[in-house]
């Protein structure tokens, strides 16, 4: 389904009329500016009547600069004029003449008439009688205002933006419960249910400044990440601010608590009293980590928030979807009567996924620390599927889920892709997901291969051994590498549509950086930074000896990392490409002799809120904080002899899977790093078809995007298993749950 612009635009529109309906002002205003739709003159003029400049100027810049054209310029030039008026009303020339100084170096270009209102307005001096600050300013700003509206309408930035569409009352709530049925919304009703709808569409068209704004003056979603992201970058105002909008510091002693520690991070940050750790040091009792981490339990443990944490679980562009659907109906030829409301494209839910597939048990209590934890050595344990192939059988480098997790994707050491879908049609890939597969509802996984037969293979390195391999995913298109040059595959046909770059010096990881960038690293050390849309190399970042490991972005930072073979961690800026900062993570723990072999780093990876980096060494693993690159804690397993081969954050981020050559799967507390479930892979894959090995292990590990119990292990044999847990409780609930009710949040972390 091809969602254009157009319904884009027409959807922000209605969301626009849902805000002014509903009273959330605040996300009306910054929608306006985030989407850049539709100028409220209104509201700029209010603004300037009420003497709020800087709202006023704020909400120009979002559409226009001063140097877009004369009709900004002119534009911006009088709002910094009357300013200053003002400003001389009130202060005396020489603070006024400071104020309209700075905002007048914003324009560009002055023409003769505005230079001669310039000089007009600096012949206002100290020689003003004081009672001018209690003249009537209302009449100056209406003036401003009539003037400021002939320049808009010819301003060609703001073209089309001035008049809002006549829509029904209420079209958007409309909408929704005209193709959902009666009774089938969430406990909040269909308004909640739409709520949910925007917040995700306004998560994924990128609008963070609405979003987070909707989130407070809705009240129907608690954005932890959010909070915690904030206050990791030192915003302990906007954390007190988000924090206030949904409990006040007397609600509870949670609440009070959680005003508390913040207050306590504010001291921290004003009197600097947090000594700076050496570089190598492990310093899991700095205060200020154990205050986000404190902020973060007591949410999760706080009756007036515990019920907002959660986000529904819902279809990528939910709410433009249904738009489109129901106005395809709307318009449909097949259609004759329009009022009829026949054959109406119905769903039984919005969000979340269909009451059939909802868990049936609710959260079970989490393990505390000192329980053993649970250990999967039978089938019988867990939900375990072997993906059907007929295939290579060399052992799986590399693997993965679709963005949306609809189908799996492998490469194999002999350069040959394998791709699994949950489609009966011949060349789409279905909605369903393997955790819906495995209740043996939906037809079982295939190995996809398009009607002409076409195979993905790369071109194999000039030594197997030195070879490295890669794939990253970019829309319907397939990057990959496998020790050769780079391949683009178009994933629905399978056909090699593009080759590029060069065998030596050989690409070993690549990753994509929004802005239409390709990052790839080198064997020789080196990083090119190339531009896809001008298929040239944009950059070439130098800071390793040895060959890279693997590549991970940040977009909270705005920051690449590197590794290399010898440890080391690079820190770039994708601003200025400049390197930051460094480290050499193989340095950091190193105490165990039979250790110093298994120091090769072999991947790093950001959690979910793209704050801290998990980085992945043969014989442990670390967390790093970014943009710092200080440790922040350091794992290593009890079993001796046995390499880690694989390790990767789950969706949300709350757990850890590591991988070994012995054949085992940890799973770890990603805040503590305790064994939370063990799982013998060599004896759980006895019993299932006979031709999978005995002596196999997980190569690679690739968690569900949105699923956090679900992964699919890529195994030495070349076969990949599909693993979850049999109870919704998670991979530390050995046995199902007593009885269908909530149970209180009293684990005991350790920080």
């Amino acid at each position: 389904m091809i969602l254009d612009e157009k319904n884009r635009e027409n959807l922000v529109f209605l969301i626009l009329q849902f805000f002014d309906e509903e009273g959330y002002e605040e996300s009306l205003h910054l929608l306006e500016q985030d989407s850049g739709v539709y100028f409220d003159f209104s509201y700029f003029s209010r603004a300037i009547l009420n003497g709020n400049w800087k709202d006023a100027e704020e909400y120009l810049s979002a559409f226009t600069s001063p140097d877009a054209n004369t009709f900004s310029r002119k534009m911006f030039f009088d709002l910094f004029k009357w300013k200053f008026c003002e400003a001389t009303d009130r202060s005396g020339g020489s603070e006024s003449v400071n104020v309209f100084s700075k905002d007048l170096r914003r324009i560009p270009v002055l023409k003769d008439d505005s230079f001669e209102n310039l000089v007009e307005v600096f012949a206002i001096d100290d020689r003003i009688p004081e009672q001018t600050c209690c003249v009537d300013k209302a009449p100056g700003r209406a003036k401003l205002c009539v003037d400021l509206y002939k320049l808009a309408e010819s301003n060609p930035s703001l073209c089309g933006k001035l008049e809002f569409p006549k829509l029904n009352k209420s079209a958007l709530l409309s909408l929704i419960s005209l193709i959902c049925p009666k009774g089938h919304g969430r406990k909040g009703g269909l308004k909640e249910d739409l709520i949910f709808l925007i917040l995700q569409f306004l998560f994924e068209a990128k609008y963070k400044n609405t979003l987070h704004k909707l989130e407070q003056e809705t009240k129907v979603f608690f954005n932890l990440n959010y909070l915690v992201e904030v206050m990791k970058l030192g915003e302990l105002g906007k954390a007190e601010e988000y924090l206030g909008s949904f409990t006040d510091s007397g609600d509870n002693k949670y609440s009070t608590a959680m005003f508390l520690e913040i207050q306590k991070l504010k001291c921290l940050k004003s009197t600097e009293w947090e000594v700076a750790t050496p570089s190598g040091s492990l310093d899991i009792t700095s205060p200020k980590i154990k205050l986000h981490a404190s902020v973060a339990i007591l949410a999760k443990k706080n009756p007036v928030l515990k019920d907002k944490l959660k986000f529904p679980s819902m279809e990528k562009s939910r709410l433009l979807t249904l738009m489109k659907q129901t106005l395809d109906w709307w318009i449909s030829p097949s259609c004759n009567n329009s009022s009829s409301m026949e054959n109406i494209p119905v769903v039984s839910y919005l969000c979340g996924t269909s009451s059939y597939f909802k868990n049936k048990f609710k959260k079970t209590r989490p393990r505390k620390n000192n329980c053993k934890p649970n250990e999967i050595n039978d089938v019988s344990q867990c939900n375990a599927l072997v993906l059907p192939d007929y295939c290579s059988a060399e052992r799986i480098a590399r693997l993965t889920y679709s963005p949306s997790g609809d189908y799996i994707l492998a490469l194999a050491e002999d350069a040959t892709h394998k791709l699994w879908t949950w489609s009966s049609g011949q060349n789409e890939f279905s909605k369903y997901t393997p955790r819906i597969l495995m209740e043996n509802i939906f037809p079982k996984p295939r190995l996809h291969q398009p009607q002409s037969g076409k195979t993905m293979k790369n071109e194999m390195a000039a030594s197997v051994q030195d070879s490295t391999s890669c794939f990253a995913i970019k829309g319907s298109y397939l990057f990959s590498t496998s020790g050769g040059r780079i391949a683009v595959f178009d994933l629905k046909s399978f056909e090699k549509v593009a080759v590029f770059g060069s065998s030596t010096p050989m690409a070993t990881y690549f990753i994509f950086i929004p802005g239409d960038l390709l990052a790839v690293g080198l064997d020789d050390g080196s990083i090119l930074i190339h531009c896809l849309s001008s298929r040239k190399v944009i950059e070439k970042l130098e800071g390793h000896d040895q060959k890279i490991t693997c590549l991970a972005f940040s977009r909270c930072f705005s920051i690449l990392v590197s590794s290399d073979s010898d440890g080391k961690l690079c820190l770039w800026s994708t601003k200025s490409w400049v390197q930051l900062t460094s480290n050499n993570s193989t340095h950091e723990f190193c105490t165990r002799s039979d250790l110093e072999s298994s120091s090769l780093v072999t991947h790093i990876q950001f959690d979910p809120y793209q704050i801290e980096i998990l980085v992945t060494h043969q014989g442990w693993i670390s967390i790093y904080e970014a943009p710092s690159l200080d440790c922040r804690v350091q794992w290593v397993p009890d079993e001796s002899g046995t390499s880690i081969t694989s390790a990767t954050y789950s969706s949300d981020g709350e757990i850890i899977y590591v991988g070994f050559g012995s054949g085992a799967i940890k799973i770890l507390d990603s805040k503590t790093l305790l064994t939370i479930c063990r799982i013998d892979l060599t004896s759980l894959t006895q019993p299932i078809p006979s031709d999978i090995r005995l002596e196999v292990y997980p190569t690679v590990i690739a968690a569900h995007p949105s699923h956090p119990c679900q992964i699919s292990a890529g195994l030495s044999n070349g076969k990949v298993i599909v693993l979850q847990p049999l109870w919704s409780g998670g991979w530390g609930e050995a046995t199902p749950p007593e009885n269908d009710g909530d149970y209180p949040d009293d684990s005991d972390h350790s920080y």
